[in-house]
């Protein structure tokens, strides 16, 4: 063969290859013109999520009726005075509140304000004793009209949330869910809560039980209801004592999410999130990658696995078959509450989600994380506790299943209703 016909056959061949190669690479990312990307793979959609932010301030009300004097008792160290205490000081500390306690006694009413320092004295002196009643539906109107939430307030109630009618009038009882319901409804706050034990002392400063519940409660926006309840939460765990925590009324939008561990096809550096690039449809090992959920502003009982198993669906769009399955070792299932040594909750839950038999070149994937299975799932514990049916019961929390329904009946918890889209390409995006 002469050397100009090895030139141009040469030539021909170097033409042909460059022609595959831009008819390769050179094609949309988005082959399949999916309504949700550009053709570039850049995601159209755009996603709110659900971050937890401290309080620009928080309001502390102590509820100081005659049940709650076993906790207050003069001169007796308990698990109450050490946690309360620990909580208000952190938060002075942390230049959240305005240094100030506000104390309801008066048939549900706000009483005037007392310095930090004061009420310190009067937690440990036994001058928060008092014989006035629980009316819960009063205290948290008075509360609610004290507050801006608007402007980042949260207030934090100190309660053991036992309803006590005027005179003990049991149709008041029977009208107690139906009037938080309505106060809720009403106000647009959301509701977090956290529940811990403590010796109860009787009039002779002996301990009655070792083991009363009482409540954080706190009311505001959902992100900084659900910042003030991960930091009262490793308070209470700290001191000892904590027995749940959970929300009310609240809207939860999408977590913050990531891709990690790709396997047999290549995360995007342009669009981490929704795009995976190179893929091989053909190939005979499955794709896969780690779905990372933050779930830093959840409440401790969504990290249960039997139920994290259940809040992530995943479909593909265009035929392939998809498999997301949650992953329970200490790496990929987390919940930290002083993550790398700093007083900050991280929580998170990893799923291992598996792409096979593509029907086409390009695919999208509709991931759906759902609070719906832990909204009213509640530890054996806790559910005995407010399973109590008398107020004199020291080991319970009398009325206080009246108080989460009439929440939730008032306005439920809010779940993400949009998808995450995560576009599967066998193009480049380089």
């Amino acid at each position: 063969m002469n050397k100009t016909l090895t030139s141009r056959l040469s030539g021909a061949l170097a033409l042909c290859a460059a022609i595959a190669g831009l008819s390769s690479c050179g094609r949309d990312v988005n082959s399949l013109s999916d309504p949700h990307f550009a053709a570039d793979g850049a995601p159209l959609d755009t996603l709110a999520y659900f971050l937890p932010e401290r309080p620009a301030r928080v309001r502390l009300y102590v509820e100081t009726s005659g049940s709650m004097n076993g906790f207050l008792r003069a001169n007796q160290s308990n698990r109450f005075k050490r946690t309360v205490w620990s909580v208000f000081s952190g938060l002075q500390a942390q230049g959240q509140t305005d240094g100030c306690v506000y104390t309801l006694s008066n048939q549900g009413r706000v009483d005037s304000p007392i310095s930090i320092a004061d009420f310190r004295q009067g937690l440990n002196g036994g001058g928060l004793l008092s014989n006035s009643s629980t009316l819960i539906p009063d205290m948290l109107a008075s509360i609610l009209a004290d507050i801006d939430p608007a402007q980042g307030e949260v207030a934090l109630l100190v309660s053991d949330m036992k309803y006590s009618p005027r005179n003990d009038n049991p149709v008041e009882l029977s009208q107690y869910q139906d009037d938080i319901r309505n106060l809720v409804g009403r106000s647009g706050i959301s509701v977090s809560y956290v529940c811990a034990t403590s010796e109860f002392l009787g009039a002779n400063n002996r301990v009655a039980e070792p083991a009363s519940p009482y409540i954080f409660l706190m009311l505001g926006r959902p992100e900084q209801v659900a910042a003030l309840r991960n930091d009262i939460a490793t308070w209470v765990d700290n001191v000892g004592g904590y027995v749940e925590s959970g929300d009310m009324a609240m809207n939860y939008l999408t977590p913050p999410y990531a891709i990690r561990e790709v396997k047999n096809a290549l995360s995007s550096s342009r669009y981490p999130q929704t795009l995976i690039t190179d893929v091989d449809p053909d190939a005979g090992d499955t794709l896969s990658f780690v779905l990372r959920m933050d779930m830093t502003g959840y409440p401790r009982r969504a990290m249960t696995p039997s139920l994290l198993d259940s809040c992530l669906t995943a479909r593909a769009l265009y035929g392939a078959t998809v498999q997301a399955t949650l992953l329970t070792s200490a790496d990929h299932l987390k919940d930290d509450p002083h993550y790398r040594g700093e007083f900050e909750r991280k929580a998170w839950a990893d799923y291992q989600v598996k792409v096979w038999d593509f029907v086409l070149p390009d695919e999208v994937l509709e991931l759906r994380f759902s609070s719906r299975p832990f909204d009213l799932w509640l530890s054996a514990d806790f559910l005995a506790m407010i399973a109590s049916d008398s107020p004199r019961d020291l080991a319970g929390l009398f009325s206080f299943n009246n108080f989460i329904s009439g929440c939730f009946n008032g306005r439920q918890n809010v779940a993400a209703t949009e998808p995450i889209r995560i576009l599967l390409s066998s193009a480049n995006d380089d």
